[in-house]
């Protein structure tokens, strides 16, 4: 039973990723399917070449690389929310950890064991936490020793956490030092969890920087088309006559401008993932946001051009 139990534990998030990765990928490629053969999507498309060593056949409407966004959109999402989450859920356990070793401290030192302290913390309202011990003691009644039980429920939880269920073992192993080894790991839970507050306000200085440097290159986006636009207008007034050739049309620099977009923000997302968390996977959630906004921008940057068109008319 025992056995069976662990595989379960085990398995469960892997199954849970498999088919929400699953599910996204069928979406994905059923919202492709109408768009290319239902809706016709390639049919009135635009190519431009780049030209070069090799050259590139680029589509450039805005309606293809919309499409390719949204499935972006669609492959990434579920999985991203799924993943920030459980991250969320973790982070709570993990600020959780100083109030469990201090409530635990004050039990051993009325008297308690550690699994007997374990038991009447259940009684509190924990959160997630709540959950993980009520496992841990399912385990230790089953027959497994304090440290076995422990180690295996949170396996799958932060570093930190981790280390400091690990001191919980240690301390009912230490017999009469239990509750000072408790209350000298609380104080340092809490010291750490002031860092980690600290060092999240610090790095959240640059996840905003590249945030704004996104939005920035939007807005400068935004006037290109707008002077791109205005060299165009006046050509076709005939005031710039076979000068206007050396430059692209505004579709064509939409097109490209939205691709670059897309370039500069999935590797921006992927870092932010690393500098919140140290995990590439948070940054799916941004990218997903960062990505909705370029792909929303870019299906209506035609009104503000021609909005600021006639400002200058007038």
């Amino acid at each position: 039973m025992k056995r069976k139990m662990r595989r379960k534990i085990k398995t469960r998030q892997t199954t849970e990723e498999l088919i929400i990765l699953l599910g996204s990928s069928i979406t994905s490629l059923i919202l492709l399917f109408l768009a290319l053969f239902v809706f016709k999507v390639l049919k009135n498309i635009k190519t431009l070449i780049m030209p070069g060593p090799i050259s590139i056949i680029l589509p450039y409407n805005v309606d293809f690389i919309n499409l390719m966004v949204l499935f972006i959109l669609t492959l990434i999402t579920p999985y991203a929310v799924y993943k920030y989450m459980l991250f969320r859920r973790k982070k709570r356990v993990e600020m959780l950890m100083p109030i469990l070793l201090y409530d635990l401290a004050g039990l051993v030192r009325a008297g308690h064991t550690v699994p007997k302290a374990l038991e009447i913390e259940l009684e509190k309202d924990l959160g997630p936490l709540n959950e993980l011990l009520e496992k841990a003691l399912i385990r230790i009644t089953l027959g497994d020793d304090v440290s076995r039980a422990l180690s295996e429920t949170f396996k799958d939880q932060t570093i930190v956490t981790r280390r400091f269920i690990e001191t919980i073992a240690e301390a009912h192993e230490s017999g009469g030092r239990a509750a000072q080894v408790l209350m000298e790991a609380s104080m340092h839970a809490s010291r750490l969890q002031a860092f980690e507050e600290e060092r999240k306000r610090n790095m959240n200085v640059y996840v905003s920087i590249i945030y704004a440097a996104i939005l920035i290159f939007l807005v400068s986006s935004a006037f290109l088309l707008f002077f791109n636009a205005a060299l165009h207008e006046a050509a076709r007034k005939g005031a710039m006559g076979a000068f206007i050739t050396l430059f692209l049309r505004p579709d064509q620099l939409k097109g490209i401008l939205y691709y670059t977009t897309i370039f500069i923000t999935i590797p921006s997302s992927i870092a932010i993932g690393k500098i919140r968390s140290g995990y590439a996977v948070e940054g799916l959630i941004h990218m997903a946001i960062l990505l909705t906004i370029v792909m929303v921008f870019y299906t209506f940057v035609d009104y503000m051009v021609q909005l600021m068109l006639k400002t200058m008319t007038f």
